[in-house]
């Protein structure tokens, strides 16, 4: 089961760095649940699919370009920590960016249920009850 749930966030982040946002709802529980509240800027909580929507519509407004790189996925139960690169440039600035955060999605019976992410690496391991 553990391998399946990777398998879904793989291809989740594939369609989140591709634009392909109808393969990234169609991945979703309608339920699901996007909690960026640990973002610096504008942290919210967006709510099932309208709310995966909403989010990547406030990401394209703000970047000309942006992508969360895997470095490594990591299962721990139905859970699931995407370390990452993040990356990005500015729409009206300019300002290129690149951090290495990581987000801990729920996946269960093939359906991601929850993503949250952590500025912190060590602490979204934590929270999937793994340490780095």
């Amino acid at each position: 089961m553990s391998q399946e749930n990777v398998e879904v966030v793989r291809r989740a982040h594939e369609a989140l760095n591709g634009g392909d946002i109808d393969a990234l709802v169609a991945l979703c529980d309608v339920a699901f649940r996007l909690d960026m509240s640990d973002r610096v800027l504008n942290p919210a909580v967006y709510e099932g699919h309208d709310g995966i929507k909403r989010f990547y519509a406030e990401v394209r407004d703000v970047w000309a370009k942006y992508r969360w790189e895997r470095e490594e996925l990591i299962e721990s139960g139905d859970q699931v920590v995407a370390l990452l690169r993040s990356s990005g440039k500015g729409r009206g600035s300019g300002i290129e960016i690149e951090r290495r955060t990581a987000m801990v999605w729920t996946v269960r019976k093939k359906r991601a249920r929850a993503l949250r992410f952590f500025r912190d690496r060590a602490q979204a391991l934590e929270a999937a009850g793994l340490t780095e």
